[in-house]
């Protein structure tokens, strides 16, 4: 039975514009031709952690087991944070910088073990700048080609963690921290619905932030809203997420990743 081809995932903030995924590609080819390449994202605003841990969490479990996550936002390239792989107990691998923000997607999967890789085993760069390409495509290749973790890197222990922020849930609000705005500019939260369920039963809310208000409804779809109407409903990332039906929240509320709503029922009496 033939081997099944390793599945690669990249996830980056280098946008489209320049060369730069398709030469982390081509790295990867160059050790293994028939290797599975996942675009996830390469539009990660730029040098934003938190949005990347985020993403990661979101996605890793529908990818397949065994799965090989290059994982490339680097504000402190060549500024000697080291290089990590990631192993985890369902067999995928992360491939990254030391900087804690791969480490809340590859908790969900069980960590096993942590190497640092080492360096003096790879191809000299012509660069200090472009770790993405001369080190981790060159590290995601050779292990797709079936080198062992151990001919690549030494075990660590002492690997950079991040921790997710929580909501924060008062006597009648909750306070949900925006972690990503997709193309359409909803607005995704850290909230899950069974939380803000089990603490404001009121349909229609209140969403407060930067000094502004406004009301809306909890609505099951985009579309059971007006037009250009705000709305909080389930997004496909199975979080809260704050949307104007045909409209760009971000645009139109000048909200992004890192502000915080406090959502809460209206005054008693004007809940509808």
């Amino acid at each position: 039975m033939r081997k099944s081809r390793p599945v690669i995932s990249l996830l980056t903030d280098y946008g489209l514009r320049d060369p730069y995924v398709a030469e982390v590609k081509a790295v990867i080819l160059s050790y293994c031709r028939d290797a599975v390449i996942i675009d996830v994202s390469h539009e990660v605003s730029a040098f934003n952690e938190l949005e990347a841990a985020f993403l990661l969490t979101t996605y890793v479990k529908y990818m397949p087991e065994g799965t090989i996550h290059v994982c490339i936002i680097d504000p402190g390239v060549g500024a000697g944070r080291r290089g990590i792989v990631v192993e985890t107990m369902r067999g995928d691998l992360f491939i990254g910088p030391d900087t804690g923000f791969m480490i809340p997607a590859a908790e969900l999967l069980g960590i096993s073990r942590v190497y640092e890789i080492d360096e003096s085993k790879l191809p000299s760069r012509p660069s200090e700048t472009f770790h993405g390409r001369d080190v981790f495509a060159h590290v995601a290749g050779r292990l797709a080609a079936g080198v062992e973790i151990e001919d690549i890197g030494v075990e660590i222990d002492d690997y950079v963690r991040m921790r997710l922020p929580k909501p924060v849930v008062g006597e009648n609000w909750i306070d949900a921290t925006i972690m990503h705005v997709d193309r359409f500019g909803n607005l995704i939260t850290n909230l899950r619905p069974d939380l803000l369920s089990s603490r404001i039963r009121s349909k229609e809310l209140v969403i407060e932030f930067k000094g502004r208000a406004i009301r809306c409804k909890f609505m099951k779809a985009y579309g059971l809203a007006r037009v250009g109407e705000p709305l909080l409903t389930v997004g496909g990332t199975g979080f809260i997420e704050l949307a104007v039906n045909r409209g760009s929240a971000a645009e139109t509320l000048r909200l992004s990743v890192g502000d915080v709503i406090r959502i809460k029922p209206p005054p008693e009496g004007e809940a509808r």
